[in-house]
C-alpha cells in the first residue's frame, strides 16, 4: 500500500507539488507548494487542489491495484454540482482504455494489468505515430479530472516507479485562467494544455486557475525556479478584465518580467484574451483590443530585455482560434467542451513552427 509523501517522492505523482493529510482519511495534492498561498489571491487558493493535469503513473507488479479517491463536494458553483459527470481516464502510455465516472464521496477504482501481447502491440504500433511515442504502452496513467477537488486516500497494490524512458523527454508548463484548467471539459485529457501536449508529443503541467490568474510575481518566480519545463505558455488577462488596461499593463510587466530573467532562456509563448461575454455583445471591444495590445506590447518589450536575446518571449495568435460562438458554452466566457480541441492544435502548431524556426528539438 503506498500513500502521500511516498507517491511524490517515487514520482508516481504528477502535476502535483505538495501533499499533506487532510484529517480525515485523505490526502490533499497541491498544485502550488503551500508556503506559497498567502501571497496569492482567494480564487487560486480554492483552485489549487484541483487535479488540472494531475496523473498517476505507475507500472503494475501485481494482478490489481485499487485506488481510491474523495470526490469533494462543490459548493456555490453554477455549473458544477454534485451531480456534474467528472471521469478519471485509464492510459497505458498514450492510448486510452478506458474512463470511469466518480461520484461525490469516496470513489474505489480496481486496475488490472494490461494484457502483455496487448502491451507488445501498442509498442509496436505506435512507432507510426506522426509525433512518436510519448509514454511507453507499459505504463499505466490515472488521468484525473480538471474540476472538482479530489483527494487521494490510498493505492493499493504492487506499483513501481516510472522509468526515464517511459516518460517524455520534453515538459511544457502552461499557466492561466479557468480555460487553462480546462472549464467545462469532464476529462483531464480534454483540456487545450493536454491537446497541446498530445500534439507536440511532450509532458505537460497544467497551472489553470479559474479565476485566479492574477499574474502575482510570488507565483512567476516559482515557475521559472522550476527546472521539469523547456518551455511555458502563459495565458493571460482573462482573470483581470475588470482592472483598468494601463492597471493591467503594470501586472503583466511585472509578470513577465521574471520569465525575461530567466538563466535557462527558455521559450515561453504568451497568450492574450479569448472574446469574452462583453466583447461578443459588442459592449466591451475598444477594452479587449486595449488588453489585446497590451499583452503584444509588454511581450515584445520583455523579449527585447530577454536573457540571450530575443525571440525567447514570443505572443501567439489566440482570439481568432474560436472563430464561430457556438464554440462557447452558455455563459459565452469558456469555451464547450469540443472547441478545446481546436484550440490545442492551432496553439501546437504556432509553437511547433516557433521551435523549428529557432532549430529546438522537442526531443
Amino acid at each position: 500500500m503506498a500513500v502521500g509523501e511516498e507517491l511524490l517522492r517515487r514520482k508516481i505523482l504528477h502535476n502535483v507539488a505538495e501533499i499533506a493529510g487532510d484529517g480525515e482519511g485523505a490526502f490533499r495534492m497541491f498544485r502550488v507548494p503551500q508556503r506559497l498561498l498567502p501571497q496569492l489571491n482567494e480564487a487560486l487558493r480554492g483552485r489549487v487542489c484541483s487535479p488540472a493535469g494531475m496523473e498517476l503513473r505507475f507500472r503494475m507488479k501485481s494482478s490489481s491495484v485499487r485506488l481510491r479517491l474523495r470526490r469533494q463536494p462543490e459548493v456555490g458553483h453554477p455549473v458544477f454540482t454534485s451531480r456534474t459527470m467528472v471521469a478519471t481516464g485509464i492510459f497505458r502510455g498514450d492510448f486510452q482504455d478506458s474512463w470511469l465516472a466518480l461520484e461525490e464521496g469516496e470513489n474505489e477504482l480496481e486496475i488490472k494489468p494490461c494484457p502483455a501481447e496487448t502491451v507488445k502491440l501498442l509498442m509496436s504500433v505506435v512507432k507510426n505515430s506522426p509525433t512518436g511515442r510519448r509514454f511507453s504502452p507499459e505504463l499505466t496513467r490515472i488521468v484525473l479530472p480538471p474540476f472538482i477537488e479530489l483527494r487521494l486516500v490510498e493505492v493499493d497494490g504492487e506499483i513501481e516507479a516510472p522509468r526515464p524512458e517511459d516518460l517524455p523527454s520534453c515538459g511544457c508548463l502552461v499557466y492561466g485562467s479557468s480555460i487553462t484548467q480546462g472549464a467545462y471539459t469532464p476529462l483531464g485529457s480534454g483540456t487545450f494544455p493536454a491537446v497541446i501536449g498530445r500534439e507536440l508529443g511532450v509532458d505537460v503541467w497544467n497551472l489553470g486557475f479559474g479565476g485566479g490568474a492574477f499574474l502575482e510575481p510570488e507565483l512567476a518566480e516559482w515557475i521559472v525556479s522550476r527546472r521539469d519545463w523547456k518551455f511555458a505558455v502563459l495565458e493571460l488577462g482573462a482573470n483581470l478584465f475588470h482592472l483598468p488596461p494601463e492597471e493591467f499593463r503594470k501586472k503583466v510587466r511585472k509578470f513577465l518580467t521574471f520569465f525575461a530573467a530567466d538563466s535557462e532562456r527558455r521559450r515561453v509563448f504568451i497568450l492574450d484574451l479569448l472574446p469574452n461575454t462583453g466583447e461578443i455583445r459588442g459592449a466591451e471591444l475598444e477594452k479587449a483590443a486595449a488588453f489585446r495590445r497590451v499583452v503584444r506590447e509588454e511581450t515584445a518589450s520583455a523579449d527585447a530585455a530577454a536573457n540571450g536575446g530575443k525571440g525567447l518571449l514570443l505572443h501567439l495568435e489566440y482570439a481568432s482560434l474560436l472563430p464561430d460562438v457556438t464554440g462557447y458554452s452558455t455563459d459565452l466566457l469558456h469555451p464547450a467542451s469540443h472547441a478545446f480541441e481546436t484550440i490545442g492544435r492551432g496553439l501546437a502548431a504556432q509553437i511547433r513552427e516557433r521551435l523549428l524556426a529557432a532549430g529546438e528539438n522537442l526531443r
